[in-house]
């Protein structure tokens, strides 16, 4: 391989022991284990372990993804597995926003993507990515399944979401890579997804499959642009996603040769490790209705890894049909195996350390970590309104009331009072009757601020974009919207949208704006894209004053709030747009000549 014109992720920068180590353990395996050698298996729990164990033993497969469960639980997994495996393992996990996301009980879970692209100082997610790789290695992880490189441009989407960086390619790209270095630098692997692009979906992958209906021109201008940039910095793994794209394939894009040798491949030059998204999905396994054979058809395409499979003898056994067609070599296997057992010498994996279960939970929550989050979060608050500069109070902003909707916060009162300022604290359920809102609203118009934060909200949608039309349906106090959000909830800024002295915080996903109608009459809107409790401290630091609103929206609502908006600066009376040619990221070269 000549590494002088292409880009080639950090294991390749092999020594000869390496090489040397890498040659004996493959030439050591049968046909069977080499195919093997290629299987990730799913471990959801201890209950998991003799499954796992059999799969290892039985058929020396390549490695195990962690599902859920507890942090000791899976440190003796990986000790026990350690001492039966033949050929070391590979340990891997979904860790999008850190060992939270699969580990909630013993893992920290530090800002969702949607957050992170909503801050200026991308070297924060790099320290952030850098403080989760040390955590993943203390549970014996070193493949990480992130960044998420979908351009979340479809406020439908399912699956995505929350998840993705944003809607800008640039803005996405640059955040990737920080991203993805802030593992490698660390001897993590970063698994880039879901490529040839997840964002623009309404289908949820893990239930059926998303059709992404356009051009080679737009896929080549947006969808792959992220892609391709975190190719050309070295990103060791790229996830293939279970799509329908028809421009290009019929078949689905994770089993589509077209697709992942000949776009992801020759085009864009990728020649790292070439994940499956589960094979077990629905998306695919409604297309065969035997197991195994899209394990093959997945190898066929180029994919390297089939990840989250676990009918390993059928698999094999369709494996060696495609061989003996000759739609597959043993040469292809050869190759799909060095990568994997370079990249398994690259993280370490051959020492087969012993993970000690001692200071386990001081080691996972350290102090820095608090730190980073808070300052993530600080820089991720986005101001979307300040009419006639109500922003930011003081103590001679007179009586001020802090409504709290759907949850009870109490810190935010705490905050203003330790400043001198005159507040009262109310709270009034996202089920209240018409009646008691009205009620409650009244109660309100005493006072000279009121500040309402919206809390109770869910991070996906859970029902359709608009569940009920209020002209169609009589509304009810249980009526359920998007996100949580209630008819109750609703009515309340029916009534106070019109008010001149309400500033608004929405404690949730940026798409929970679109159901409010008249939102943007607020004179102070602020965003915060989830709701923890640094968020809700650095929406209290916003609102006082102590620190200058930063945050830039990710994606765009609707039409009134685009993708780029974001008051910088209380001196300014007009929130301010991000100009892209200022970001200085080079253009993506072309994958097709042609124009559709």
């Amino acid at each position: 391989m000549n590494a002088q014109h292409k880009v080639y992720p950090k294991y390749f920068d092999a020594s000869k022991e390496d090489l040397v180590w890498v040659d004996s353990v493959w030439n050591s395996l049968s046909d069977n284990e080499k195919i093997a050698q290629l299987f990730v298996v799913p471990f959801y729990s201890p209950k998991s372990y003799n499954e796992v164990s059999m799969l290892v033993r039985k058929y020396n497969v390549g490695g195990v993804i962690f599902f859920k469960g507890r942090a000791e639980d899976q440190v003796n997994a990986i000790n026990r597995l350690n001492g039966i495996a033949k050929t070391p393992l590979i340990y891997t996990l979904d860790a999008e926003w850190g060992l939270g996301m699969r580990l909630p009980k013993d893992g920290i879970s530090y800002p969702y993507a949607m957050t992170l692209g909503a801050i200026e100082n991308d070297e924060l997610i790099y320290r952030m990515t850098e403080q989760i790789s040390t955590q993943l290695k203390r549970v014996g992880v070193k493949v990480s399944y992130g960044p998420v490189a979908d351009l979340n441009n479809n406020p439908l989407n399912p699956v995505i979401n929350y998840r993705s960086f944003g809607e800008n390619k640039e803005r996405v790209a640059k955040k990737s890579i920080q991203y993805m270095r802030g593992l490698q630098d660390n001897n993590v692997v970063a698994v880039a997804k879901h490529f040839p692009g997840h964002g623009d979906t309404n289908i949820d992958s893990h239930k059926d499959l998303p059709i992404i209906p356009h051009s080679v021109k737009r896929l080549d201008s947006l969808e792959l642009y992220p892609f391709s940039k975190l190719i050309e910095a070295g990103v060791g793994g790229v996830m293939s996603a279970h799509l329908q794209v028809p421009v290009w394939d019929d078949k689905t894009s994770s089993l589509s040769h077209k697709i992942i040798q000949e776009v992801l491949r020759d085009s864009l030059g990728f020649n790292g490790l070439i994940f499956t998204d589960g094979i077990l999905m629905d998306a695919v396994t409604k297309q065969y209705k035997g197991y195994g054979k899209a394990d093959a058809q997945a190898l066929v395409a180029g994919n390297d890894v089939i990840e989250f499979t676990n009918h390993i003898d059928k698999a094999i056994k369709e494996v060696k049909i495609q061989i003996n067609k000759g739609n597959l070599t043993w040469h292809q296997i050869d190759e799909k195996g060095y990568r994997m057992l370079l990249m398994k010498r690259w993280v370490g994996a051959h020492k087969q350390e012993m993970l000690s279960i001692s200071h386990l939970n001081e080691d996972l929550h350290p102090l820095e970590a608090n730190q980073l989050i808070q300052e993530i979060s600080d820089e991720a608050v986005t101001v979307l309104e300040n009419k006639k500069q109500i922003l930011p109070l003081s103590v001679n902003s007179g009586k001020i009331a802090i409504v709290n909707i759907g949850a009870n916060y109490k810190e935010m009162s705490k905050d203003f009072r330790s400043k001198g300022l005159d507040v009262s604290n109310f709270f009034l359920s996202k089920y209240a009757t018409e009646s008691e809102v009205v009620q409650f609203t009244k109660t309100l118009q005493k006072y000279d601020v009121i500040v309402t934060q919206v809390g109770g909200l869910y991070m996906s949608q859970k029902v359709k974009d608009i569940a009920v039309e209020l002209t169609n349906h009589k509304p009810t106090a249980t009526m359920k919207f998007p996100y949580g959000i209630t008819y109750s909830t609703l009515k309340y800024f029916d009534i106070t949208n019109k008010w001149q002295n309400q500033i608004v915080v929405f404690l949730g996903n940026a798409y929970t704006l679109r159901t409010f109608k008249g939102i943007e009459n607020s004179s102070g809107l602020l965003l915060t894209y989830q709701n923890n409790q640094a968020l809700r401290k650095a929406v209290s630091k916003v609102i006082l004053g102590e620190i200058q609103p930063k945050g830039t929206l990710p994606v765009t609502i609707d039409k009134r709030f685009k993708e780029g908006l974001g008051l910088k600066s209380f001196d300014d009376h007009h929130v301010k747009r991000v100009n892209s040619e200022e970001l200085n990221v080079q253009e993506v070269p072309k994958i097709n000549k042609q124009n559709d």
